[in-house]
């Protein structure tokens, strides 16, 4: 009796120690939500982190898109023809899109209004970069950039020549891949997270949301991955939380979950590599929205070569600031009338 007295502690400890290490296998390796009353956890396949190695891809078509709001006057001439668009809405004039084919055959959609540290975007370096703008001006020798140089990403978009390369400038360090099941189809669908390096697990890794979130919302996450021309989704918007159980609260990752690694998931620089001179410039203007969350537009293209280069000086990139004033006035007229 004496002896198990003396070892009685010693049986708890390790009594203690036992059930501590149960409990922390069946939390990280069996099932987190046993022992979580708030979350549910859903299995990450393939997680892997690693450093991001900056790509670059040539441009082999250039269209650039420019957004005219209902009421805004647009230039004359033109033939028109009309579409319903789900990648723009109603309070989308005034912006500047641009749409690349890139050298691999994939495609890539900037708005050239801002810049981001996040894609779809230009890199803010290119924001009144009077080094690029010394290079490109001979390509354009009659343009006067006197009422332009506010308007530098769509400044600079307007002067690429096909062949030119996109280059990524990130503004942070690792991308985390990972994959998770679509209910729906039984299929794997991959997701792309950018921010910091996590720290190493040898623990499976979760995506972490709601317990009473609904399987028809759930099931819409999942969707979105074919059905949303964005290419990503945007936790920041979610109001749904999701998140992956690797996630520190002090390590750093941006809130969008990409779709694929496209070139333009970070922000871009421009190498002028190219020697042709041919861009398709696309007028749009909004309408009015239809009851499928489409906006109905019509929409008049125009392709510009060195033919008619002098055209494309005269009609675009001449008239940055004028584009911006027409559709600014549409709006306030709109606004006060």
């Amino acid at each position: 009796m004496k002896k198990l007295k003396k070892i009685w502690p010693l049986i708890l400890v390790v009594l203690g120690l036992s059930f501590f290490g149960l409990y922390k296998f069946l939390k990280t390796s069996v099932n987190p939500g046993l022992f979580d009353r708030n979350d549910r956890y859903i299995r990450v396949y393939n997680y892997k982190s690693e450093k991001i190695k900056p790509k670059r891809s040539k441009v082999k078509e250039i269209n650039l898109e420019f957004i005219y709001d209902d009421k805004a006057a647009v230039p004359d001439g033109l033939t028109w023809s009309e579409d319903l668009r789900s990648d723009i809405g109603p309070y989308d004039g005034g912006d500047v899109i641009l749409h690349a084919v890139l050298e691999d055959g994939s495609k890539i959609r900037i708005s050239l209004q801002k810049a981001f540290r996040l894609g779809p975007t230009f890199s803010r370096d290119l924001d009144r970069n009077d080094e690029l703008e010394e290079k490109m001006l001979p390509r354009f020798p009659k343009f006067s950039t006197e009422y332009n140089r506010n308007y530098s990403y769509a400044y600079f978009s307007g002067m690429m020549y096909v062949g030119d390369a996109l280059y990524q400038a990130p503004k942070t360090e690792a991308v985390t891949r990972f994959d998770l099941k679509n209910p729906k189809t039984g299929k794997l669908q991959t997701y792309y997270e950018y921010g910091y390096l996590p720290e190493k697990t040898d623990s499976p890794v979760y995506l972490k949301t709601k317990k009473d979130v609904s399987q028809a919302d759930m099931q819409s996450f999942y969707d979105d991955y074919h059905d949303s021309w964005k290419g990503y989704w945007d936790r920041g918007v979610d109001s749904i939380p999701k998140e992956l159980t690797s996630t520190y609260p002090y390590q750093f990752h941006y809130y969008k979950w990409f779709y694929s690694d496209s070139l333009s998931n970070l922000p871009l620089k421009i190498d002028l590599t190219g020697s042709e001179f041919k861009t398709i410039v696309t007028r749009t203007q909004l309408i009015k929205p239809d009851q499928n969350d489409q906006m109905k537009v019509r929409t008049a293209t125009k392709t510009y070569t060195e033919k008619n280069k002098g055209e494309y000086v005269q009609e675009v990139l001449g008239k940055l600031r004028e584009f911006k004033d027409i559709n600014d006035l549409a709006r306030y007229e709109k606004e006060h009338k």
